[in-house]
């Protein structure tokens, strides 16, 4: 979804695509609840099954209140993935003086005079400075045609790959060309990528921004470059 004026273009997902999202979980997970309070019932109308007996008392112990707290248990384990989803939505607005990117309650504005162009990598929206580092890199789902109709609406050089994608070298843990602090930050960060630990992803890449690297991501395998 794309809300724009003359002043400012702000990309964001549809209503409908959060309505899914706060209804899809919850109610998936009462489904879920529901059947697991009638399989042992189920199971005990298949005289092949083996513990037939220890099927039954349990098929009886499962009454209307426990089926009930499957359900509402359920429920709120779907609400749960679905504040979870949530807490990972990314909106951009952009107008003539600067770009906003919102992540949950987050968000981090760049200046017109300090961004250069953007890109999407992969499902990464990218902005880079007038050096070519990277001065934000974020995991979304948002559409690259709708991001792109925004930037350039608005002024901004889109790229349709990563200008800088030949200068990324994969990292080698103790191999020349880094400090050995960066290396300390690329190990804890190799765990992270290991673990699919997105928070931390983005803690350390904040972290080794701050020492002028830059990373990406192919698969488990990191790749590193600096600025110009």
């Amino acid at each position: 979804m794309t809300n724009e004026t003359s002043e400012r273009t702000t990309v964001r997902h549809s209503t409908g695509w959060h309505a899914f999202l706060w209804t899809a979980f919850p109610g998936g997970g009462a489904a879920l609840g529901f059947v697991l309070a009638h399989v042992p019932g189920w199971i005990v109308a298949l005289p092949w099954f083996p513990n037939q007996e220890k099927i039954a008392e349990l098929a009886e112990v499962i009454g209307p209140k426990a089926t009930v707290a499957l359900v509402v248990a359920g429920a709120l384990l779907g609400g749960f993935v679905s504040l979870i989803a949530h807490d990972d939505i990314v909106t951009v607005t952009i107008d003539e003086e600067s770009v906003t990117i919102k992540r949950s309650d987050k968000e981090a504005t760049f200046r017109r005079a300090t961004v250069s162009g953007a890109f999407v990598d992969a499902k990464d929206l990218v902005l880079l400075g007038l050096h070519g580092e990277e001065l934000a890199r974020e995991r979304t789902d948002l559409k690259p045609h709708k991001l792109r109709a925004g930037f350039e609406a608005h002024g901004y050089d889109w790229h349709e790959r990563d200008p800088y994608s030949e200068k990324f070298t994969r990292w080698i843990d103790g191999s020349s060309g880094l400090p050995q602090d960066v290396h300390a930050i690329l190990r804890v960060r190799q765990t992270a990528v290991d673990s699919s630990d997105t928070g931390d992803l983005r803690d350390l890449r904040r972290e080794l921004s701050r020492h002028g690297v830059f990373v990406r991501e192919q698969g488990k395998r990191q790749y590193w470059r600096t600025a110009q």
